[in-house]
């Protein structure tokens, strides 16, 4: 058994080392390669732990310590998504003010046909019915009765159109539902900003709780092999037997799987803060602070919940949605109203040329030139009477959205209502289990510590022994876990009773102003440690 997990471990370790490997530690590799063709029951744990720690220590070259206020600054003035959610915001400002443009008055030129030109024309008259006509008392020749005229003119036309709908029922509604479309991007922008500061402290917090692990499994690892080099040499003398040995071997290499499991949880931990941060490939980040206990929580849980409750932007989102889908439904009804406007008009039409002129003859005296001005000013209206009723359908299909967002906002209260309260007990029961914690983990500690002794005595067993340090790493484990649950609880109330942590508010104002004036920001605004 001991065979098949140290064949395991040393997989996975070997595994891992090839995904963060360089071109410089091939030849690493290729060692690793023949340790592992090789007889797997003679690798030393001390190599693989010496593997763990060149993937630790690669990850920390290429990394900056920083601490969690700089993490946070990082991540707002860096992470593209805050850019790509401000994006929808200008797109819905811009729309609000295509609504209340509205109200301005509408210039248009007009012209007639052609604008600028020419203009020429052939008219021809048969009066073939003449010709037969006896009660006519004279005779009429063939050219009297057959006639071809031409005309040609130079034309300029000219025309402008002004009106202003000063009763417009559907145009207040449009613009109180683009408001409120816009008043819901602001709103998921914080909500996109929260979540960012909810990521970056949470991985901030798993890297932390990575590393305090595997620190505790160093020394553990550490215990363990001191402890089988002794069970080693006095096997050799025949002071303990196999199962003795076997018995902490095994023991040494499944922590030792745990040591790599942890060990892959901090390079993916790392590698997610770098996103957060939006970091240029090839940099990291990791906390420049031991795991602690991090924040704290001064209101009560009512305060909390009442806060939450009334300033979540996911529930005033849903409303303003509702609030803009039922404007919408009244624009849609109001369109079957008259829309009122005064309107004026204005053309020219001027011609040069000549008209009605044989078309054998030269036009000589026959050109001309005309030009008419007019103008018209006046009240206008439309009036859509109906349409079969589509806007009528539009009109409650946007009253089935209002209600849908308005359940949706409903049912977003429940949901905060819940996260306040498990974030909040958590917090509560991970203080108690930070203490609970500390004790087990000192009380574990001394007792592997008495129990070698004792066995070192040979008052005591081996199985003792195992069992202590067994209990030891577990109790690292609780301890470990007992910050970071506390930790993440601390961070998950801040976010779910939308409270901005120390002064983030104020980073968020200052990213806000680097995107609406981009032009306006130095070229190394970004914040790239």
């Amino acid at each position: 058994m001991s065979i098949r997990r140290s064949l395991h471990t040393s997989t996975v370790v070997l595994q891992l080392a090839s995904f963060l490997a360089v071109p410089q530690s091939l030849a690493q590799t290729e060692k690793s390669n023949e340790l592992l063709t090789s007889n797997t029951s003679n690798i030393d744990s001390t190599y693989l732990v010496d593997e763990l720690d060149r993937l630790q220590n690669r990850v920390k070259r290429n990394s900056m310590p920083i601490t969690l206020n700089e993490a946070i600054v990082i991540g707002i003035t860096n992470n593209p998504e805050l850019l790509q959610t401000f994006g929808a915001i200008q797109q819905y400002e811009w729309s609000l003010i295509a609504a209340q443009r509205r109200w301005y008055p509408q210039l248009q030129l007009s012209n007639g046909s052609p604008f600028i030109g020419y203009s020429w024309g052939t008219y021809i008259n048969n009066q073939y019915g003449m010709r037969g006509n006896r009660a006519s008392s004279t005779t009429l020749s063939s050219n009297s009765l057959y006639s071809v005229n031409k005309s040609q003119s130079f034309l300029l036309q000219p025309g402008a159109i002004v009106s202003w709908n000063f009763i417009d029922p559907t145009r207040q509604p449009d613009i109180n539902a683009a408001s409120e479309s816009l008043k819901q991007q602001k709103l998921l922008f914080n909500v996109s900003t929260r979540n960012l500061i909810l990521n970056l402290q949470q991985s901030y917090y798993g890297i932390q709780s990575s590393q305090q692990l595997i620190n505790s499994f160093k020394q553990i690892y550490a215990i363990n092999k001191q402890q089988l080099k002794m069970l080693e040499a006095q096997k050799n003398i025949g002071m303990a037997t196999v199962l003795d040995v076997e018995q902490t071997k095994s023991q040494l290499f499944t922590q030792l799987s745990q040591l790599v499991s942890y060990t892959q949880e901090y390079i993916k931990q790392t590698a997610l803060l770098a996103e957060y941060l939006a970091l240029p490939p090839g940099k990291l980040a990791i906390p420049s602070d031991p795991a602690a206990r991090a924040g704290s929580w001064s209101e009560t849980l009512q305060e909390t919940l009442k806060n939450a409750l009334k300033q979540r932007e996911e529930i005033l989102a849903s409303l303003a949605a509702a609030e803009s889908a039922q404007w919408r439904g009244i624009a849609s009804i109001r369109s079957y109203l008259p829309v009122f406007q005064l309107m004026g008009t204005g053309s020219l039409n001027s011609s040069n040329g000549y008209s009605s002129v044989p078309v054998d003859d030269d036009p000589g005296s026959a050109y001309h030139w005309t030009r008419t001005w007019t103008a018209t000013v006046g009240i206008g209206f439309s009036w859509s009477l109906f349409d079969g009723g589509i806007n009528a359908a539009n009109a409650e299909s946007f009253y089935a959205q209002s209600r849908q967002q308005k359940a949706q906002a409903a049912q977003t209260e429940l949901t905060v209502v819940r996260q306040v309260r498990s974030s909040f007990a958590e917090m509560q029961t991970s203080r108690v289990a930070i203490a609970s914690a500390q004790r087990a983990y000192e009380s574990a500690k001394l007792a592997q510590e008495v129990a070698r002794v004792r066995w070192a005595a040979g008052v005591g067993d081996i199985t003792s022994v195992v069992q202590t340090i067994q209990q030891l790493s577990i109790a690292a484990q609780q301890s470990s876990q007992a910050i970071l649950s506390y930790n993440n609880a601390v961070a998950e109330i801040y976010r779910y009773s939308a409270t901005w942590p120390g002064s983030t508010e104020k980073d968020v104002q200052m990213r806000l102003r680097m995107m609406r004036n981009p032009s306006s920001n130095p070229k190394n605004s970004s914040l790239i440690p």
